[in-house]
């Protein structure tokens, strides 16, 4: 071995004052020394001895050894408050620049070698600008454009994959309270059951407090099968280590105008460190990540809904619905369950447009949309196509329940009470609607659009106020509202 490269790991092995840095730092030497790679550990050492010389750990002298007239090659630098001297000439013959003391003083002073400071120089931590600008970018690669990117475990799970290559130190997990639905691929997002969250501090810890935890064996299953943290103490080829942990409470974000206070509890953010801490630093950058979480959360989930959300009715657009449709399409393959398309048209609306103005016609629109949500389930998903026309996803959905949910909205009443001339009016409206099933009805996206708008179209010409269910032989259902004489 080369007499640098054994310079070189002894710099990184005890030389410097590694205690004066961060953990992060002490991190990555010993990652460094681990892999065994001299291009790796030279710009460690870089980046260790950049830090300590801007801390005031380190020291810079100019040395001449009084061997005739030429003088050491340097750089070398001293430990604050000892007389070690360190040469640092074998990194790449870099020069490595330390700041003057406010007083004014040589940077060191030694007796038995000719000493002079070494001019300061502003030099900008190139590592820190980049880390900057790598966050910056993982943060545009954010999805917004896909449906399933405005759902909360797709947009926590994306934040926390954002996070977690400039927290190598400290993996964080978040728990959801609930019962939320998370995929394998989030890892970092977990519920737990009710058995484990009857048991131990979970089942104590008041909503809104901080836990402080020192032992592995208080974390969720979860995060000790993820981390890598059963033994205690134990630490992996990666450098994986539990010394301790946190977990403080993350607010899902209030909508524009409600008040900060009537923010929910979400769930809990974890955070685990790879060595000991003390409880309140860790407390402190735990709250402050949990804050970034929520308000990357409300930006993200902002975007999403001008992306897809109809700025009239609240219910999802067109575009939502030509995106949604292939993911709902998979999910039906992939489970080996039916999927229901409804068309939905308001009959006669434009006449409610001519006699009472667009106005009133919003109003309506907003209207048939609300009520539309109040009768349908939570997954269903509900889209304003355009105008008067919406289209129902209905997930899980074969053409007997189908013709339930159908017979319930046709026996539904959809109507408001507006002013017109300043007399209170009465305005109810119907829709004539279009319903196909996969996979009976098809597999493709347009085919199955086409046949659900053919069944509507057929509803209104038969009569409005009805709905027609696709049938493979043509021989198409009717049903129609209770009471209706055909």
């Amino acid at each position: 071995m080369a007499e640098s490269d054994i310079k070189l790991k002894r710099l990184l092995s005890g030389e410097l004052p590694l205690e004066k840095v961060g953990p992060h730092l002490r991190h990555a030497c010993r990652r460094a020394l681990h892999s065994g790679d001299i291009e790796r550990m030279k710009l460690t050492a870089k980046v260790v001895v950049g830090d300590l010389a801007r801390r005031g750990e380190l020291l810079g002298v100019s040395v001449n050894y009084g061997l005739g007239d030429t003088p050491g090659e340097g750089p070398f630098c001293m430990v604050k408050g000892s007389r070690r001297l360190i040469d640092l000439s074998f990194l790449n013959g870099d020069k490595i620049h330390f700041p003057v003391p406010a007083t004014g003083l040589p940077a060191a002073t030694a007796t038995s070698v000719g000493v002079d400071p070494i001019p300061p120089i502003s030099q900008p931590n190139l590592e820190a600008i980049s880390g900057i600008i790598g966050a910056m970018e993982h943060a545009q690669d954010l999805e917004i454009g896909d449906p399933r990117s405005g759902e909360k475990t797709v947009i926590l799970s994306s934040i926390l994959r954002l996070l977690r290559p400039y927290l190598p130190n400290y993996p964080m997990f978040i728990m959801l309270h609930g019962s939320e639905t998370v995929s394998e691929e989030q890892n970092l997002l977990f519920t737990v059951g009710v058995d484990e969250a009857s048991a131990g501090w979970l089942s104590v810890r008041s909503p809104g407090h901080s836990v402080w935890i020192p032992d592995p064996d208080e974390l969720p299953r979860h995060i000790n099968i993820i981390a890598g943290a059963r033994d205690h103490g134990s630490q992996d080829s990666d450098g994986g280590f539990f010394g301790c942990a946190v977990a403080v409470p993350l607010w899902e974000p209030v909508e524009n105008g409600q008040p900060s206070n009537s923010a929910k509890e979400s769930g809990l953010l974890f955070l685990v460190a790879d060595e000991k801490f003390g409880r309140d630093p860790l407390l402190r950058l735990a709250e402050r990540l949990s804050r970034f979480v929520t308000r990357r959360w409300r930006h993200q989930r902002e975007v999403n809904q001008r992306i897809h959300v109809d700025s009239l009715t609240k219910v999802y657009n067109r575009a939502y619905y030509v995106n949604q449709i292939p993911l709902e399409l998979e999910r039906a393959r992939r489970s080996e369950v039916p999927l229901t398309i409804v068309f939905a048209d308001l009959d006669k609306f434009k006449m409610v447009n001519d006699t009472y103005g667009h106005p009133v016609g919003d109003a309506v629109l907003s209207m048939v949309a609300r009520r539309l949500q109040e009768e349908l389930r939570r997954i269903d998903h509900i889209c304003r196509m355009g105008g008067e026309e919406f289209a129902l996803i209905l997930p899980d959905t074969s053409q007997e329940a189908a013709q339930e949910v159908m017979g319930r909205l046709l026996e539904s009443k959809f109507s408001t009470t507006v002013l017109h001339k300043g007399e209170p009016v009465e305005i109810a409206v119907t829709f004539s609607y279009g319903s196909v099933t996969f996979p009976a009805g098809g597999s493709d996206p347009d085919q199955l659009y086409r046949k659900a708008d053919d069944m509507c179209l057929l509803s209104k010409e038969l009569g409005r106020n009805r709905c027609h269910f696709w049938a493979k032989d043509d021989n198409h259902l009717q049903l129609l509202p209770p009471d209706t004489i055909d």
